[in-house]
């Protein structure tokens, strides 16, 4: 007698958990894309190919931000080599131009000492003299330099403002804003500018700082880079994959981190659904947690963790194969009815009341 009920039972699971793997993924389709489901990207193996091409800044940027210190000992040991160094930051120094970090960095101490504003400035007054092209922006920075010489988180920041003026990385909205401040002599608010591109410099260093300037186009734009530069990890690779809409992830770490780890892809993601492009913050998923009194959080992560699963491995054609099955085993675990044993028992009974 008790066969019966379990095996209805089972076939009942068995038709529910069809059901389920259906509607589980359809709503993962429809309610997504998730971080969750994009594999983790291969930092190590790309900083080893860039160290092979002789891409050195991108091989130091992959291998940070991997955690590859095999790599990065390798890149670090040959951009650090001494007489080559020794070498680019003398030309820094006397041109003002860098072509890597040892150059640039030069050219800003250079800055920082004044003889690179004056050196700027000669260089300037000959152009014009001859006849020349000249940059009016370059000459408001060396005189911007020259009267904030004693503020010297200032003077950074100036500093890296001509940096990137000179490499091609300064945009055009920021060059114009900062030059009609300088024709205007606002020296407060092209103080402001040139601390928050010190900020940037500070976390970046000099080479890498002037990279991160093309990304801002005004002066919130530049503030807001500066605090998305101490905050996050690895803010060169983001904003080089991901562009300026990385900058709203400043102030989500585990987005950030998150979408980090899955590469391009990731960033991308997080920077167009934000906090949606992580499944672990689905309201469906936090509401079921929370049904459970006991440990909700745990359910939670648990539940996350399975349509993860689903949502990575498990495609369409898989899920409605895996589907199919378990409703063909609900049939064959469903009982069948007994309506030959009835009618048996009806002949039976006639056959015995006609003798």
């Amino acid at each position: 007698m008790l066969r019966r009920p379990l095996r209805h039972l089972l076939a009942g699971l068995l038709l529910a958990a069809a059901i389920a793997l259906v509607a589980g993924r359809a709503w993962l389709s429809v309610s997504g894309p998730y971080l969750e489901a994009l594999p983790p990207y291969p930092y190590c193996a790309e900083a080893e190919a860039a160290l092979a091409d002789d891409r050195l800044l991108e091989a130091l940027e992959l291998a940070e931000a991997g955690a590859c210190p095999a790599v990065l000992a390798a890149a670090e040991a040959r951009w650090n080599a001494p007489l080559a160094t020794f070498e680019r930051c003398a030309a820094g120094v006397w041109t003002g131009f860098g072509e890597d970090a040892a150059g640039v960095a030069c050219a800003v101490a250079s800055d920082l000492l004044v003889f690179g504003d004056v050196r700027d400035l000669t260089r300037q007054g000959v152009a014009w003299g001859r006849g020349e092209a000249t940059d009016p922006l370059l000459i408001g920075l060396s005189t911007a330099g020259i009267v904030l010489t004693f503020a010297p988180h200032v003077g950074v920041g100036n500093a890296l403002l001509k940096a990137a003026r000179r490499a091609g990385s300064l945009t055009r909205g920021l060059a114009d804003q900062l030059l009609t401040l300088l024709r205007r002599g606002a020296w407060g608010a092209v103080a402001g500018l040139s601390t928050d591109a010190a900020r940037v410099s500070t976390k970046l260093g000099v080479a890498r700082g002037t990279r991160a300037l093309a990304y801002a186009d005004d002066a919130t734009e530049l503030a807001d880079l500066a605090r998305f530069v101490e905050r996050a990890p690895a803010p060169l690779v983001a904003l080089r994959w991901g562009g300026k809409q990385t900058l709203r992830l400043a102030d989500d770490d585990a987005l950030y981190r998150t979408a980090l780890s899955r590469g391009p892809d990731g960033l991308r993601l997080a920077a167009e659904r934000g906090g949606r492009a992580l499944l672990a913050r689905q309201p469906l998923l936090i509401t079921l947690g929370k049904a459970v009194v006991k440990h909700p959080d745990e359910l939670a992560r648990l539940l996350a963790r399975w349509a993860t699963w689903l949502l990575r491995w498990l495609t369409w054609p898989w899920v409605l194969l895996a589907s199919g099955v378990l409703a063909l085993l609900a049939l064959a675990a469903r009982p069948r009815r007994r309506r030959r044993s009835r009618r048996r028992g009806v002949a039976t009974s006639s056959t015995r009341s006609a003798t």
